[in-house]
Protein backbone atom coordinates (compact mmCIF):
# COMPACT_ATOMS: atom_id res chain seq x y z
CA UNK A 1 0.00 0.00 0.00
CA UNK A 2 3.10 2.51 0.60
CA UNK A 3 4.25 2.06 -3.08
CA UNK A 4 0.54 2.80 -4.36
CA UNK A 5 0.60 5.92 -2.23
CA UNK A 6 3.69 7.03 -3.57
CA UNK A 7 3.03 6.50 -7.20
CA UNK A 8 -0.62 7.57 -7.03
CA UNK A 9 1.38 10.78 -5.33
CA UNK A 10 3.73 10.65 -8.12
CA UNK A 11 0.55 10.70 -10.94
CA UNK A 12 -1.58 13.21 -9.22
CA UNK A 13 1.78 15.67 -8.64
CA UNK A 14 2.50 15.24 -12.55
CA UNK A 15 -1.07 15.94 -13.33
CA UNK A 16 -1.31 18.81 -11.43
CA UNK A 17 1.72 20.45 -12.35
CA UNK A 18 0.31 20.32 -16.26
CA UNK A 19 -3.31 21.57 -15.32
CA UNK A 20 -2.91 23.45 -12.49
CA UNK A 21 -0.27 25.92 -13.73
CA UNK A 22 -1.45 26.51 -17.03
CA UNK A 23 -3.25 29.68 -17.28
CA UNK A 24 -6.04 28.63 -19.51
CA UNK A 25 -8.37 25.33 -20.70
CA UNK A 26 -9.51 24.95 -23.69
CA UNK A 27 -12.08 22.76 -22.41
CA UNK A 28 -14.85 23.74 -20.60
CA UNK A 29 -16.72 21.56 -17.81
CA UNK A 30 -19.55 23.25 -16.24
CA UNK A 31 -20.19 20.45 -13.59
CA UNK A 32 -16.39 20.91 -12.58
CA UNK A 33 -16.38 22.20 -9.40
CA UNK A 34 -13.26 24.31 -8.74
CA UNK A 35 -12.27 25.74 -4.99
CA UNK A 36 -9.26 28.16 -4.66
CA UNK A 37 -8.10 28.67 -1.02
CA UNK A 38 -5.02 30.86 0.64
CA UNK A 39 -3.56 30.57 3.84
CA UNK A 40 -1.74 32.44 6.50
CA UNK A 41 -1.64 35.37 4.02
CA UNK A 42 -0.63 37.45 7.15
CA UNK A 43 -1.51 40.90 5.76
CA UNK A 44 0.83 40.01 2.70
CA UNK A 45 -1.68 41.36 0.03
CA UNK A 46 0.77 42.45 -2.30
CA UNK A 47 3.75 39.89 -1.25
CA UNK A 48 4.84 37.17 -4.15
CA UNK A 49 1.66 36.05 -5.80
CA UNK A 50 -0.33 38.52 -4.56
CA UNK A 51 -4.53 39.42 -4.33
CA UNK A 52 -4.58 40.50 -7.81
CA UNK A 53 -3.23 38.00 -8.94
CA UNK A 54 -5.29 35.75 -7.29
CA UNK A 55 -8.29 37.46 -8.68
CA UNK A 56 -7.21 37.12 -12.32
CA UNK A 57 -6.96 33.82 -12.12
CA UNK A 58 -10.52 32.84 -10.56
CA UNK A 59 -11.71 35.64 -13.00
CA UNK A 60 -10.34 33.37 -15.86
CA UNK A 61 -11.70 30.33 -14.11
CA UNK A 62 -15.55 32.20 -14.21
CA UNK A 63 -14.75 33.63 -18.12
CA UNK A 64 -14.16 29.55 -19.13
CA UNK A 65 -18.00 29.05 -17.56
CA UNK A 66 -16.24 27.33 -14.25
CA UNK A 67 -18.08 26.69 -10.85
CA UNK A 68 -15.29 28.62 -8.25
CA UNK A 69 -15.45 29.19 -4.72
CA UNK A 70 -12.92 31.34 -3.20
CA UNK A 71 -11.57 29.87 0.71
CA UNK A 72 -9.27 31.40 3.68
CA UNK A 73 -7.80 28.95 5.69
CA UNK A 74 -6.77 31.57 8.15
CA UNK A 75 -4.31 34.38 9.70
CA UNK A 76 -5.10 36.68 6.94
CA UNK A 77 -5.89 39.98 8.96
CA UNK A 78 -2.83 39.89 11.02
CA UNK A 79 0.83 40.27 10.19
CA UNK A 80 2.25 43.18 8.82
CA UNK A 81 1.53 46.94 8.89
CA UNK A 82 -2.04 47.01 6.74
CA UNK A 83 -3.22 44.93 9.52
CA UNK A 84 -2.09 46.59 12.71
CA UNK A 85 -2.97 50.04 11.53
CA UNK A 86 -6.62 49.40 10.38
CA UNK A 87 -7.22 46.10 12.88
CA UNK A 88 -7.71 44.30 10.05
CA UNK A 89 -10.43 45.92 8.46
CA UNK A 90 -8.15 46.89 5.12
CA UNK A 91 -8.08 43.29 4.87
CA UNK A 92 -11.26 42.13 4.70
CA UNK A 93 -12.01 44.94 2.31
CA UNK A 94 -9.71 43.13 -0.09
CA UNK A 95 -11.41 39.78 0.74
CA UNK A 96 -14.67 40.87 -0.19
CA UNK A 97 -13.67 42.75 -3.50
CA UNK A 98 -12.62 39.02 -4.07
CA UNK A 99 -15.71 37.62 -3.46
CA UNK A 100 -13.88 35.16 -0.76
CA UNK A 101 -17.68 32.93 0.23
CA UNK A 102 -15.98 31.02 3.45
CA UNK A 103 -13.12 31.31 5.90
CA UNK A 104 -12.01 29.69 9.25
CA UNK A 105 -10.56 31.75 11.96
CA UNK A 106 -6.80 31.24 12.78
CA UNK A 107 -4.97 32.24 15.89
CA UNK A 108 -3.85 34.98 14.76
CA UNK A 109 -7.65 36.50 13.97
CA UNK A 110 -7.80 36.75 17.67
CA UNK A 111 -5.13 39.06 18.70
CA UNK A 112 -6.70 42.55 18.18
CA UNK A 113 -9.56 41.44 20.39
CA UNK A 114 -13.03 39.76 20.71
CA UNK A 115 -14.79 43.39 20.29
CA UNK A 116 -12.42 43.78 16.88
CA UNK A 117 -12.85 40.24 15.57
CA UNK A 118 -16.45 40.47 15.83
CA UNK A 119 -16.56 43.71 13.91
CA UNK A 120 -14.35 41.79 11.79
CA UNK A 121 -16.82 38.98 11.16
CA UNK A 122 -19.58 41.51 10.85
CA UNK A 123 -18.03 43.44 7.86
CA UNK A 124 -16.95 39.84 6.01
CA UNK A 125 -19.45 38.89 3.63
CA UNK A 126 -19.14 35.78 3.53
CA UNK A 127 -19.34 33.07 5.93
CA UNK A 128 -16.57 32.80 8.78
CA UNK A 129 -16.55 28.75 9.80
CA UNK A 130 -15.34 26.86 13.14
CA UNK A 131 -16.44 23.93 14.90
CA UNK A 132 -14.75 23.65 17.50
CA UNK A 133 -15.30 27.30 18.98
CA UNK A 134 -17.46 27.19 22.65
CA UNK A 135 -18.29 30.51 24.66
CA UNK A 136 -19.09 29.18 27.86
CA UNK A 137 -19.25 32.55 29.59
CA UNK A 138 -22.29 34.78 31.00
CA UNK A 139 -22.08 38.16 29.17
CA UNK A 140 -22.64 37.84 25.00
CA UNK A 141 -20.86 35.22 22.81
CA UNK A 142 -18.93 37.80 20.71
CA UNK A 143 -18.22 34.60 17.69
CA UNK A 144 -22.08 33.64 17.97
CA UNK A 145 -21.88 34.37 13.92
CA UNK A 146 -19.41 31.93 13.25
CA UNK A 147 -20.51 28.73 12.30
CA UNK A 148 -19.76 25.19 12.11
CA UNK A 149 -19.72 24.69 8.02
CA UNK A 150 -21.19 25.65 5.50
CA UNK A 151 -23.13 23.72 2.56
CA UNK A 152 -23.36 25.03 -0.95
CA UNK A 153 -25.41 23.60 -3.58
CA UNK A 154 -23.60 23.15 -6.93
CA UNK A 155 -26.56 21.59 -8.85
CA UNK A 156 -24.73 18.40 -9.87
CA UNK A 157 -23.12 17.61 -6.35
CA UNK A 158 -23.47 19.56 -2.78
CA UNK A 159 -20.26 20.05 -0.77
CA UNK A 160 -19.96 20.79 2.97
CA UNK A 161 -17.24 22.90 4.14
CA UNK A 162 -16.21 22.27 7.90
CA UNK A 163 -13.92 24.91 9.47
CA UNK A 164 -11.54 23.78 12.19
CA UNK A 165 -9.08 25.94 14.36
CA UNK A 166 -5.83 24.41 16.50
CA UNK A 167 -6.91 24.00 20.08
CA UNK A 168 -3.77 25.42 20.81
CA UNK A 169 -5.25 29.17 19.82
CA UNK A 170 -5.44 30.58 23.32
CA UNK A 171 -2.23 30.40 24.37
CA UNK A 172 -0.79 31.19 20.40
CA UNK A 173 -2.70 34.61 20.11
CA UNK A 174 -3.19 36.75 23.37
CA UNK A 175 -4.70 34.43 26.18
CA UNK A 176 -6.63 37.48 27.71
CA UNK A 177 -8.71 38.03 24.76
CA UNK A 178 -10.44 34.46 25.48
CA UNK A 179 -11.46 35.46 28.85
CA UNK A 180 -14.26 37.51 31.11
CA UNK A 181 -13.60 38.50 34.99
CA UNK A 182 -10.02 36.71 34.66
CA UNK A 183 -11.53 33.18 33.48
CA UNK A 184 -10.98 32.11 30.45
CA UNK A 185 -15.05 32.18 28.44
CA UNK A 186 -13.71 30.88 24.84
CA UNK A 187 -12.77 27.46 24.55
CA UNK A 188 -11.60 25.47 21.76
CA UNK A 189 -10.65 21.96 22.83
CA UNK A 190 -9.46 20.16 25.72
CA UNK A 191 -5.49 19.21 24.86
CA UNK A 192 -5.80 16.64 26.94
CA UNK A 193 -8.16 15.05 25.55
CA UNK A 194 -7.82 14.97 21.39
CA UNK A 195 -10.31 11.81 20.79
CA UNK A 196 -12.90 14.55 22.07
CA UNK A 197 -11.50 16.75 19.30
CA UNK A 198 -11.78 14.26 16.50
CA UNK A 199 -15.10 12.98 17.73
CA UNK A 200 -16.32 16.76 17.41
CA UNK A 201 -14.97 16.96 13.87
CA UNK A 202 -16.35 13.50 13.06
CA UNK A 203 -19.79 14.51 14.40
CA UNK A 204 -19.76 17.23 12.18
CA UNK A 205 -18.63 15.26 9.06
CA UNK A 206 -21.35 12.81 9.55
CA UNK A 207 -23.83 16.11 9.50
CA UNK A 208 -23.00 17.07 6.16
CA UNK A 209 -22.58 13.64 4.65
CA UNK A 210 -26.43 12.85 6.34
CA UNK A 211 -27.48 16.65 4.59
CA UNK A 212 -26.62 15.31 1.16
CA UNK A 213 -23.18 16.25 0.79
CA UNK A 214 -21.40 14.22 -1.95
CA UNK A 215 -17.48 16.02 -0.53
CA UNK A 216 -16.51 17.23 2.62
CA UNK A 217 -13.92 19.44 2.09
CA UNK A 218 -12.43 20.79 5.74
CA UNK A 219 -10.65 24.19 6.46
CA UNK A 220 -8.67 24.11 8.25
CA UNK A 221 -6.20 26.09 10.53
CA UNK A 222 -4.13 22.73 12.41
CA UNK A 223 -0.54 22.84 11.10
CA UNK A 224 0.68 19.42 9.64
CA UNK A 225 3.22 17.06 11.53
CA UNK A 226 4.51 16.05 15.53
CA UNK A 227 5.06 20.16 16.10
CA UNK A 228 1.10 20.02 16.69
CA UNK A 229 1.18 16.75 18.03
CA UNK A 230 -2.32 14.95 18.14
CA UNK A 231 -4.15 17.75 17.11
CA UNK A 232 -2.04 18.16 13.73
CA UNK A 233 -3.99 18.12 10.69
CA UNK A 234 -2.63 14.64 9.43
CA UNK A 235 -3.69 13.34 13.01
CA UNK A 236 -7.15 14.60 12.43
CA UNK A 237 -7.78 12.70 9.11
CA UNK A 238 -6.37 9.51 10.65
CA UNK A 239 -8.47 9.65 13.16
CA UNK A 240 -12.02 10.42 11.54
CA UNK A 241 -13.93 9.38 8.27
CA UNK A 242 -15.57 10.94 5.61
CA UNK A 243 -13.78 13.54 5.28
CA UNK A 244 -12.71 14.11 0.92
CA UNK A 245 -10.52 16.57 1.15
CA UNK A 246 -8.43 18.57 3.80
CA UNK A 247 -7.10 22.00 2.93
CA UNK A 248 -4.88 23.06 6.11
CA UNK A 249 -2.51 26.22 7.34
CA UNK A 250 -0.89 27.58 10.38
CA UNK A 251 2.07 25.19 9.55
CA UNK A 252 3.61 27.87 6.64
CA UNK A 253 4.47 25.08 4.89
CA UNK A 254 3.73 23.72 1.52
CA UNK A 255 2.26 20.77 0.84
CA UNK A 256 0.81 20.15 -2.96
CA UNK A 257 -0.92 17.21 -1.87
CA UNK A 258 -0.16 14.50 0.72
CA UNK A 259 -2.51 11.08 1.16
CA UNK A 260 -2.91 9.92 4.55
CA UNK A 261 -5.03 6.56 5.23
CA UNK A 262 -8.58 7.82 7.34
CA UNK A 263 -9.96 5.27 10.08
CA UNK A 264 -11.39 3.35 6.45
CA UNK A 265 -7.93 3.06 5.49
CA UNK A 266 -8.57 5.31 2.75
CA UNK A 267 -6.28 7.87 1.21
CA UNK A 268 -7.46 11.15 1.56
CA UNK A 269 -5.67 14.55 0.49
CA UNK A 270 -3.88 17.16 2.42
CA UNK A 271 -2.78 20.54 0.82
CA UNK A 272 -1.12 23.10 2.80
CA UNK A 273 0.72 26.66 1.68
CA UNK A 274 3.27 28.66 3.15
CA UNK A 275 2.95 32.11 4.13
CA UNK A 276 2.87 35.68 2.70
CA UNK A 277 0.67 34.52 -0.87
CA UNK A 278 3.68 32.51 -2.10
CA UNK A 279 1.32 30.38 -3.62
CA UNK A 280 -2.69 29.56 -3.67
CA UNK A 281 -4.76 26.53 -3.82
CA UNK A 282 -6.90 24.53 -6.31
CA UNK A 283 -9.17 21.82 -5.57
CA UNK A 284 -11.02 20.52 -8.76
CA UNK A 285 -13.97 18.07 -8.36
CA UNK A 286 -14.73 16.61 -11.49
CA UNK A 287 -18.14 15.20 -12.59
CA UNK A 288 -17.02 11.95 -12.42
CA UNK A 289 -15.64 12.49 -8.53
CA UNK A 290 -11.92 12.48 -9.53
CA UNK A 291 -10.46 15.19 -7.22
CA UNK A 292 -7.07 16.66 -7.63
CA UNK A 293 -5.58 19.28 -5.78
CA UNK A 294 -2.34 21.32 -5.78
CA UNK A 295 -0.76 24.55 -5.41
CA UNK A 296 -0.44 27.87 -8.00
CA UNK A 297 2.81 29.86 -7.03
CA UNK A 298 3.66 30.86 -11.14
CA UNK A 299 1.02 33.00 -12.32
CA UNK A 300 1.97 36.95 -13.17
CA UNK A 301 -1.64 38.07 -14.65
CA UNK A 302 -3.18 40.71 -12.26
CA UNK A 303 -6.68 42.15 -11.63
CA UNK A 304 -6.83 46.07 -12.71
CA UNK A 305 -9.72 46.24 -10.31
CA UNK A 306 -7.95 44.70 -7.50
CA UNK A 307 -4.89 46.45 -8.35
CA UNK A 308 -6.66 49.77 -8.19
CA UNK A 309 -8.37 49.37 -4.51
CA UNK A 310 -4.83 48.03 -3.21
CA UNK A 311 -3.84 51.39 -4.78
CA UNK A 312 -6.38 53.24 -2.84
CA UNK A 313 -5.51 51.15 0.38
CA UNK A 314 -1.55 51.98 0.00
CA UNK A 315 -2.32 55.85 -0.37
CA UNK A 316 -4.04 56.71 2.58
CA UNK A 317 -1.39 54.61 4.35
CA UNK A 318 1.82 56.12 3.08
CA UNK A 319 2.08 59.11 4.69
CA UNK A 320 2.38 57.40 8.00
CA UNK A 321 4.05 54.04 6.90
CA UNK A 322 7.09 55.66 4.90
CA UNK A 323 7.96 58.03 7.26
CA UNK A 324 11.59 57.27 8.57
CA UNK A 325 11.98 56.68 11.96
CA UNK A 326 15.67 55.45 12.33
CA UNK A 327 18.85 54.80 10.06
CA UNK A 328 20.54 51.10 10.36
CA UNK A 329 23.53 49.95 9.48
CA UNK A 330 23.52 46.28 9.17
CA UNK A 331 21.06 44.24 8.03
CA UNK A 332 19.22 41.85 11.09
CA UNK A 333 17.33 38.69 9.67
CA UNK A 334 15.03 36.08 10.58
CA UNK A 335 16.39 33.80 8.40
CA UNK A 336 19.70 31.92 7.27
CA UNK A 337 21.08 32.50 4.31
CA UNK A 338 19.18 29.66 1.95
CA UNK A 339 16.05 31.18 3.30
CA UNK A 340 15.40 29.30 6.61
CA UNK A 341 13.84 30.74 9.62
CA UNK A 342 16.02 30.83 12.63
CA UNK A 343 14.49 32.86 15.02
CA UNK A 344 12.66 29.78 16.83
CA UNK A 345 14.91 27.31 17.69
CA UNK A 346 18.20 28.89 18.43
CA UNK A 347 20.56 32.27 19.23
CA UNK A 348 20.35 35.18 16.27
CA UNK A 349 21.19 38.61 16.14
CA UNK A 350 17.82 39.59 15.99
CA UNK A 351 16.39 38.14 18.92
CA UNK A 352 19.53 39.13 20.68
CA UNK A 353 18.90 42.67 19.33
CA UNK A 354 14.90 42.89 20.11
CA UNK A 355 15.44 41.14 23.80
CA UNK A 356 17.71 44.33 24.31
CA UNK A 357 15.22 46.63 23.07
CA UNK A 358 13.33 45.53 25.69
CA UNK A 359 15.43 45.19 28.58
CA UNK A 360 16.34 48.94 27.72
CA UNK A 361 12.87 49.97 27.50
CA UNK A 362 11.97 48.56 31.07
CA UNK A 363 15.16 49.66 32.92
CA UNK A 364 15.27 45.78 33.94
CA UNK A 365 17.86 42.87 34.44
CA UNK A 366 16.60 40.60 32.38
CA UNK A 367 14.82 41.11 28.87
CA UNK A 368 13.05 38.32 26.33
CA UNK A 369 11.01 37.92 23.61
CA UNK A 370 9.52 34.90 22.28
CA UNK A 371 11.18 33.50 18.65
CA UNK A 372 7.62 33.84 17.08
CA UNK A 373 7.06 37.44 17.99
CA UNK A 374 9.69 38.79 15.21
CA UNK A 375 7.99 38.53 11.81
CA UNK A 376 11.03 40.40 9.87
CA UNK A 377 13.70 41.56 9.28
CA UNK A 378 15.82 44.97 10.14
CA UNK A 379 17.21 46.05 6.63
CA UNK A 380 20.04 48.52 6.47
CA UNK A 381 19.46 51.84 5.61
CA UNK A 382 16.34 54.04 6.66
CA UNK A 383 14.03 52.38 8.66
CA UNK A 384 10.41 53.40 8.56
CA UNK A 385 7.45 53.41 10.74
CA UNK A 386 5.67 49.99 8.33
CA UNK A 387 9.66 48.64 8.55
CA UNK A 388 9.09 48.66 12.55
CA UNK A 389 5.99 47.33 12.38
CA UNK A 390 6.41 44.80 10.37
CA UNK A 391 9.40 43.41 13.15
CA UNK A 392 6.85 43.08 15.58
CA UNK A 393 3.58 43.69 14.05
CA UNK A 394 0.97 42.80 16.94
CA UNK A 395 1.25 46.07 19.04
CA UNK A 396 1.72 44.62 22.51
CA UNK A 397 3.19 47.06 25.08
CA UNK A 398 6.28 46.82 27.00
CA UNK A 399 5.87 46.12 31.16
CA UNK A 400 8.26 45.02 33.68
CA UNK A 401 7.48 42.46 36.52
CA UNK A 402 9.52 41.20 39.45
CA UNK A 403 10.24 37.19 38.91
CA UNK A 404 11.81 34.34 40.73
CA UNK A 405 14.99 32.36 39.26
CA UNK A 406 13.26 29.71 39.86
CA UNK A 407 9.90 30.95 37.77
CA UNK A 408 12.83 32.29 34.68
CA UNK A 409 14.21 28.55 35.25
CA UNK A 410 11.05 26.87 34.57
CA UNK A 411 10.32 29.62 31.46
CA UNK A 412 13.58 28.99 29.88
CA UNK A 413 12.32 24.91 29.90
CA UNK A 414 9.52 25.89 28.72
CA UNK A 415 10.13 27.45 25.54
CA UNK A 416 13.30 25.08 24.59
CA UNK A 417 10.69 22.45 24.88
CA UNK A 418 11.07 21.60 21.42
CA UNK A 419 14.49 22.58 20.48
CA UNK A 420 16.49 20.16 18.90
CA UNK A 421 20.92 20.86 18.35
CA UNK A 422 20.40 21.13 14.27
CA UNK A 423 18.38 23.99 13.27
CA UNK A 424 16.99 22.42 9.76
CA UNK A 425 16.75 19.13 8.10
CA UNK A 426 16.06 18.53 4.24
CA UNK A 427 16.04 22.75 3.55
CA UNK A 428 13.10 23.08 6.25
CA UNK A 429 13.15 24.19 9.66
CA UNK A 430 13.33 21.36 12.57
CA UNK A 431 12.84 21.68 16.31
CA UNK A 432 10.69 25.16 16.45
CA UNK A 433 9.31 26.42 18.42
CA UNK A 434 7.42 30.14 18.72
CA UNK A 435 7.85 31.01 22.09
CA UNK A 436 11.38 29.89 22.06
CA UNK A 437 13.05 32.62 24.22
CA UNK A 438 15.04 35.11 22.86
CA UNK A 439 17.24 37.00 25.65
CA UNK A 440 19.05 39.80 27.22
CA UNK A 441 20.77 39.65 30.20
CA UNK A 442 20.72 36.31 30.58
CA UNK A 443 22.92 33.12 29.04
CA UNK A 444 21.70 29.71 28.98
CA UNK A 445 22.50 26.36 27.71
CA UNK A 446 20.07 23.59 26.40
CA UNK A 447 21.05 19.73 26.11
CA UNK A 448 19.03 18.73 23.38
CA UNK A 449 20.44 15.06 24.52
CA UNK A 450 17.52 14.81 27.32
CA UNK A 451 14.02 14.81 26.36
CA UNK A 452 11.58 17.65 27.75
CA UNK A 453 9.45 16.57 30.74
CA UNK A 454 7.81 19.87 30.46
CA UNK A 455 3.70 19.02 31.37
CA UNK A 456 0.99 21.24 30.03
CA UNK A 457 -2.53 21.84 31.45
CA UNK A 458 -6.11 21.27 28.94
CA UNK A 459 -5.54 24.73 27.90
CA UNK A 460 -2.21 24.36 26.58
CA UNK A 461 -0.41 26.42 29.89
CA UNK A 462 2.91 25.16 31.84
CA UNK A 463 2.03 23.11 34.01
CA UNK A 464 5.11 22.02 36.09
CA UNK A 465 8.44 20.11 34.67
CA UNK A 466 8.14 16.23 35.58
CA UNK A 467 12.25 14.93 35.09
CA UNK A 468 15.11 15.77 34.21
CA UNK A 469 15.27 19.23 32.96
CA UNK A 470 17.60 20.24 29.90
CA UNK A 471 17.86 23.86 30.44
CA UNK A 472 21.06 24.37 32.70
CA UNK A 473 24.04 26.47 33.36
CA UNK A 474 21.52 29.88 33.48
CA UNK A 475 23.46 33.00 33.95
CA UNK A 476 22.53 36.45 34.55
CA UNK A 477 24.36 39.83 34.12
CA UNK A 478 24.94 41.71 36.89
CA UNK A 479 26.99 45.09 36.37
CA UNK A 480 29.81 43.64 33.98
CA UNK A 481 29.53 40.21 35.24
CA UNK A 482 27.43 36.63 34.67
CA UNK A 483 26.53 34.95 37.74
CA UNK A 484 24.79 31.60 38.30
CA UNK A 485 20.95 32.39 38.87
CA UNK A 486 19.76 32.48 42.25
CA UNK A 487 16.25 30.55 42.25
CA UNK A 488 14.86 32.56 45.34
CA UNK A 489 16.16 35.70 44.23
CA UNK A 490 13.78 37.79 42.19
CA UNK A 491 14.64 39.94 39.30
CA UNK A 492 13.26 42.51 37.04
CA UNK A 493 12.23 41.25 33.85
CA UNK A 494 10.99 43.60 30.69
CA UNK A 495 9.31 41.75 28.04
CA UNK A 496 6.05 42.65 26.38
CA UNK A 497 2.21 42.00 27.89
CA UNK A 498 1.04 39.19 25.57
CA UNK A 499 4.28 37.00 27.53
CA UNK A 500 4.46 38.54 31.46
CA UNK A 501 0.86 39.11 31.58
CA UNK A 502 -1.09 37.44 29.16
CA UNK A 503 0.37 33.98 29.27
CA UNK A 504 1.34 34.07 25.54
CA UNK A 505 2.48 31.30 24.33
CA UNK A 506 1.50 28.89 27.25
CA UNK A 507 3.90 31.07 29.29
CA UNK A 508 1.78 31.14 32.84
CA UNK A 509 4.20 31.04 35.24
CA UNK A 510 4.26 35.03 35.63
CA UNK A 511 0.98 35.57 35.12
CA UNK A 512 0.24 36.03 38.89
CA UNK A 513 3.38 38.14 39.77
CA UNK A 514 2.83 41.69 40.27
CA UNK A 515 3.14 44.23 37.91
CA UNK A 516 6.18 47.42 38.34
CA UNK A 517 5.88 49.39 35.30
CA UNK A 518 2.56 48.70 32.86
CA UNK A 519 2.15 50.09 29.12
CA UNK A 520 5.71 51.81 28.74
CA UNK A 521 5.65 51.51 25.55
CA UNK A 522 4.63 49.72 22.06
CA UNK A 523 6.72 47.02 21.02
CA UNK A 524 7.32 48.80 18.14
CA UNK A 525 8.29 51.82 19.79
CA UNK A 526 10.97 50.26 21.97
CA UNK A 527 13.07 49.10 19.10
CA UNK A 528 12.73 52.50 16.95
CA UNK A 529 13.97 54.31 20.62
CA UNK A 530 17.18 51.48 21.36
CA UNK A 531 18.39 51.88 17.55
CA UNK A 532 17.80 55.61 17.67
CA UNK A 533 18.77 56.70 21.92
CA UNK A 534 21.12 53.54 22.25
CA UNK A 535 22.84 52.36 19.30
CA UNK A 536 22.52 55.54 17.01
CA UNK A 537 21.69 53.39 14.00
CA UNK A 538 25.07 51.24 14.78
CA UNK A 539 24.12 47.45 14.62
CA UNK A 540 27.01 46.36 13.53
CA UNK A 541 29.78 46.93 16.41
CA UNK A 542 27.13 45.13 18.63
CA UNK A 543 25.24 42.55 16.47
CA UNK A 544 27.83 42.05 13.67
CA UNK A 545 28.34 38.27 15.76
CA UNK A 546 26.56 36.38 18.34
CA UNK A 547 27.38 36.55 21.93
CA UNK A 548 26.68 33.07 22.75
CA UNK A 549 23.50 33.83 24.86
CA UNK A 550 22.04 30.42 23.88
CA UNK A 551 24.49 27.27 23.54
CA UNK A 552 22.64 23.94 22.49
CA UNK A 553 24.83 20.89 23.39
Amino acid sequence: MKKLKVLLSFIISCFIFITLFSCKSNIIDNSEINILFTTDVHCGVSDNIGYSALSQYKNELLNNSKKVTLVDCGDAIQGDYIGAVSKGEYIIEIMNSLGYEMMTLGNHEFDYGMDILSQRISEFNGDVLSCNINYVGKNSNKLSSVKPYKIIDYGNAKVGYLGVTTPFTITDSTPANFMEDNEIVYTLGDLTKPEEFYQLIQSNVDELKNSGCSYVVVLGHLGYGSEYKEFSSDEVIKNTKGIDVFLDGHAHKEIPCDYYKNKEDKYIPLCSLETKLKEFGRVTISSDGLIQVGVISNYSNKDSNCDNLLENINTKLEELGNRVLATSNMELSITDNDGIRITRNQETAIGNFVADAYRYAGNATIGFVNGGGIRDKIKSGDLTFKDMMSVNPFGNTICTKEATGSQIADYLEFTSKSTELDYKSGGKPIGENGAFACVSGLKYTIDTSIESSVLIDEKGFFNGVSGKRRVKDILVLEGDTYNPIDLEKKYLVSSINYILTNGGDGASMFMGNEVKTKDIMLDYEAIVNYIVDVLEGDLLSKYGTLEGRITKI
